[in-house]
């Protein structure tokens, strides 16, 4: 089979949602890139995932449209083709911005083992971007072959800002004297306290067994505002495991347990930890065998547990709203605690510091869910829309 056959069966099949068939032509280390992405697609088991997420998202009745194709080589052709769609009377019509042109070259037993596709940009810069290549050039001419983007993706870009923001949030949440409240070493016993016997009553599990009268440890009150701050973070903390393991950058994490645990405890001083490590750049075997498998383009996979994790935490989130607005009646009414709830996030540091991380939450929601394709409601509805997506 030479090139041109090839490319033509190739085509063919697509567009007769034969994918079976269009496999079938592809060698096992094959090379395709689609210049729509920065990385290629490396080996049929790649090529094949990216090809059932085309199928997932494109409609079938797009077809390519050869217009012409070179001839000559046996191992090497070029193609110019168009995209059309049927409209609604059946006829063919040319989907917009969708010419282009691909190049295919085959080995000894006729398969492809190279193809590039380059299709018509959307945005037409027009005379802008030879003026962007006169700016641009003499930083290339600096850089050298470190321009080029491939290079620059395996830079820890996105992991060193992460790891100074972690750094920044450390050192003005918990160190600066400017932040309300006291820092972490003049915390007074009293804090400490008021956080022990929260977290004796972690979740309101205690406080309902010693209204059954059993007391397996000391229920000791503390002001219904603060015990409801204190559950509800740490309800949305427990929330993340499922979403950790659901992440489809979370393989590059491997100590993601330890990390939860101590999210349990202290919120946001372990969990930018874990957003840190997961911008890491791989090894390009690494990211070659997660592209094989598929698992950035397949569907999130939550494990068995998120559902009754979900309904934990949002059962949890309900009982601190009426808690901190009803519960404990000698807390005063309504404005007294709104009062309360105010001076509360002016002067102590560790009731402050959840405030903080509650809003830090909300983004690493909207963060996260969008990584594994959640809905926008479930990504920008703080806490309840990540308890309703693992339910």
């Amino acid at each position: 089979r030479t090139a041109r056959e090839a490319a033509l069966a190739y085509y063919d099949s697509y567009n007769s949602k034969q994918m079976g068939a269009v496999l079938e032509l592809i060698a096992e280390d094959c090379v395709y890139e689609d210049l729509i992405y920065q990385d290629p697609f490396v080996g049929r088991a790649a090529i094949a995932a990216y090809f059932r997420k085309i199928e997932a998202l494109v409609p079938p009745d797009i077809k390519f449209c050869v217009e012409d194709i070179t001839e000559g080589d046996p191992r090497r052709c070029g193609v110019r083709w168009h995209v059309e769609i049927a409209d609604d009377s059946g006829r063919a019509t040319e989907f917009p911005f969708s010419r282009g042109v691909s190049f295919y070259e085959v080995n000894d037993l006729g398969q492809i083992v190279f193809a590039r596709d380059i299709v018509e940009p959307a945005i037409k810069p027009g005379a802008a971007a030879l003026s962007g290549i006169s700016v641009v050039a003499p930083l290339v001419r600096k850089l050298g072959p470190n321009a080029n983007p491939a290079v620059l993706k395996t830079l820890p870009l996105a992991s060193g800002a992460m790891w100074a923001f972690y750094a920044g949030y450390l050192g003005y949440v918990m160190l600066s004297t400017a932040a309300p409240g006291v820092p972490a070493w003049q915390v007074s016993p009293e804090a400490l306290q008021a956080v022990l016997h929260e977290s004796y009553n972690y979740f309101y599990v205690n406080i309902g067994l010693a209204q059954l009268g059993l007391n397996p440890v000391p229920c000791i009150a503390e002001h219904p505002v603060s015990e409801a701050m204190f559950n509800a973070v740490n309800a949305w903390s427990l929330m993340w495991w499922p979403v950790m393991l659901a992440d489809p950058l979370g393989r590059r994490v491997k100590s993601k347990l330890p990390i939860w645990v101590g999210t349990q405890f202290l919120t946001n001083v372990f969990f930018p930890i874990y957003l840190a490590k997961r911008l890491a750049p791989e090894s390009p075997e690494a990211a070659a065998a997660a592209q094989g498998a598929g698992s950035e383009a397949a569907p999130a996979r939550l494990p068995g547990c998120a559902p009754i994790v979900g309904a934990v935490a949002a059962t949890v989130g309900v009982v601190s709203i009426g808690w901190a607005l009803f519960a404990r009646p000698e807390a005063g009414d309504l404005p007294a605690r709104w009062e309360y709830f105010t001076t509360l996030l002016a002067t102590s540091r560790v009731d402050w510091a959840f405030g903080v991380d509650a809003c830090l939450y909300a983004v690493w929601q909207a963060w996260l869910l969008g990584a594994v394709g959640a809905a926008p409601a479930y990504r920008f509805v703080p806490f309840f829309g990540l308890a309703a997506w693992l339910m």
